[in-house]
């Protein structure tokens, strides 16, 4: 944690600003598909705001230089009166490398960092956990596929797939399935770190398959 000599003046205001907030930010945001919900980068800064105002601090974040295949959010509250500061980083890896996982990340970083700092939690779930570990439906998106996915667990008829048999679906559609997988994923009401990582695969194979197109026979 990075902090200024003396936190004993934005120390007293953040405890007053803890006990205004209470503990938890309520959830705004729900992933159908995972059921599960949290609270967004807008319900959190829109709940903190402008309790931090009237104790007189104020909220700076920026990303900063990083590892490589990373984002790294810098979260800093200063205490206007004083000059008083704490902050600290938030590393979060960019699964796909393009303006779409980077702004996810970000994002994620953001909220997370901001969350950690104030010492306060969100809704009942972890939709980043669920992002990574919960099955999803993709009986639009996957029809006819191999033995591997339909063996996946399926529940009420709908056919389930983790994020990574996905990823290695798209990773050898032809040109018509990736225009299905794109249109799923458009529609599917997916967390936006899953969406971004799944548009970047999908863009990443469509350009491999025009590629192959271009060249000589």
């Amino acid at each position: 944690m990075n902090r200024s000599d003396s936190i004993a003046s934005i120390g007293r205001a953040l405890a007053s600003v803890q006990a205004e907030l209470g503990g938890v930010v309520a959830s705004d945001s729900s992933n159908p598909m995972y059921d599960s919900c949290y609270a967004s980068l807008t319900a959190i800064i829109g709940s903190v705001r402008n309790v931090l105002n009237r104790h007189e601090i104020a909220l700076v974040q920026a990303p900063v230089p990083g590892n490589v295949g990373a984002v790294v959010m810098e979260t800093m509250l200063i205490h206007g009166p004083s000059g008083e500061f704490i902050g600290s980083y938030c590393e979060m890896p960019v699964d796909t490398h393009d303006s779409h996982g980077v702004a996810s990340a970000q994002t994620y970083a953001r909220r997370y960092g901001l969350l950690a700092l104030l010492g306060l939690a969100q809704g009942p779930d972890d939709d980043g956990n669920a992002a990574r570990n919960a099955a999803v439906n993709t009986s639009a998106m996957l029809p006819g596929s191999d033995a591997e996915a339909d063996s996946k667990q399926s529940r009420n008829g709908r056919r389930l797939a983790s994020p990574e048999v996905i990823l290695a679906e798209i990773d050898n559609a032809d040109a018509e399935r990736l225009a299905a997988a794109e249109c799923w994923v458009t529609t599917a009401q997916l967390d936006a770190h899953l969406s971004a990582r799944l548009k970047g695969a999908i863009a990443q194979r469509r350009r491999f398959l025009q590629r192959q197109q271009h060249q000589p026979a």
